[in-house]
């Protein structure tokens, strides 16, 4: 078995530490999380140019700032998830709206009085569930679409632009 290293990660909202053990296996996949992917002047504008008020935004910008020290090197968990979020945002839109859209529906009949707390436990999951499938299926049809039209144009590809009208 492997040496332990200790991953030491600051709370944000207390600043207190908090102190794991890693084993020397995993040290290796730790250190490429802390390889930048996407700049933070591009993230940033990517935040700033989202639909959603500015305390949402600053939210975000908070979370950017949570990070965890491994050994020698300090690892953006925040920037990290905020990358991903925005990744499936972008690749599955219909998907993340059905996902909020389901959120949304067990939320409701989870507040209704006296039934919801009998019925919230277990529409919530399956409302979740429906709206997040519904619209990755959407997804899959935009992106299949989206081939198609991308297929139809390589196909006039050789004319190269040069058609003729015949008389």
């Amino acid at each position: 078995m492997g040496n332990q290293m200790k991953i030491i990660a600051e709370d944000v909202s207390s600043s207190e530490n908090i102190e794991v053990d890693v084993s020397d296996e995993n040290l290796e996949t730790l250190r490429s999380l802390a390889q930048d992917k996407v700049s933070d002047a591009k993230l940033q504008s990517y935040i700033n140019n989202l639909d959603m008020s500015a305390d949402a935004k600053v939210l975000i910008s908070s979370i950017l700032e949570t990070i965890v020290k491994v050994g020698d090197f300090i690892i953006r968990v925040g920037k990290r998830v905020v990358e991903i979020v925005i990744m499936i945002l972008s690749k599955f839109p219909n998907a993340t709206f059905g996902l909020i859209i389901g959120l949304l529906v067990g939320a409701l009949v989870a507040a209704i009085p006296l039934l919801g707390a009998i019925l919230g436990a277990f529409v919530m999951p399956i409302a979740t569930i429906f709206g997040l499938a519904k619209g990755y299926i959407e997804d899959l049809k935009d992106q299949a679409l989206a081939r198609k039209i991308a297929e139809a144009v390589a196909m006039f590809q050789p004319l190269n632009g040069e058609t003729h009208v015949a008389n």
